[in-house]
């Protein structure tokens, strides 16, 4: 039976291989269906997703977490929270600040990471 917890160190699994640019695992834990919404309402899919950080136009450098909260219902699960992202774009590092929406669905595979909704807060 999978609970908040298990979705939680999945987030962190994520965020842990992104940082360590280990695309492999990471592809492994993305759904082929994902839709990852920017705080800057830029739409992409997995293959773009998997390009800007494969390429090196960005790169995510730690994510400092807070505020989480996950919920299992069924086959999803979804964790809300907050975030301060510190990543490299186009060789510009950068900090952002979120309120974030995360999915997660449970496929014959295991789960996999579905969607992403993130807003900017104020600094």
């Amino acid at each position: 039976m999978s609970n908040a917890k298990e979705i939680l160190g999945l987030q962190d699994q994520r965020f842990a291989v992104m940082a360590a640019k280990d695309y492999g695992k990471l592809a492994d834990l993305v759904h082929d269906e994902l839709v990852y919404t920017h705080s800057h309402a830029g739409v992409d899919n997995k293959a773009a997703w998997m390009e800007s950080m494969t390429s090196g136009r960005v790169t995510y450098k730690a994510a400092r977490l807070s505020d989480r909260r996950a919920r299992v219902y069924g086959d999803v699960a979804l964790i809300t929270g907050t975030g301060a992202l510190d990543v490299e774009v186009g060789g510009q590092p950068k900090t952002m600040k979120l309120r974030f929406l995360e999915a997660w669905t449970r496929t014959p595979k295991g789960w996999k990471f579905v969607a992403w909704q993130s807003t900017s807060m104020p600094a």
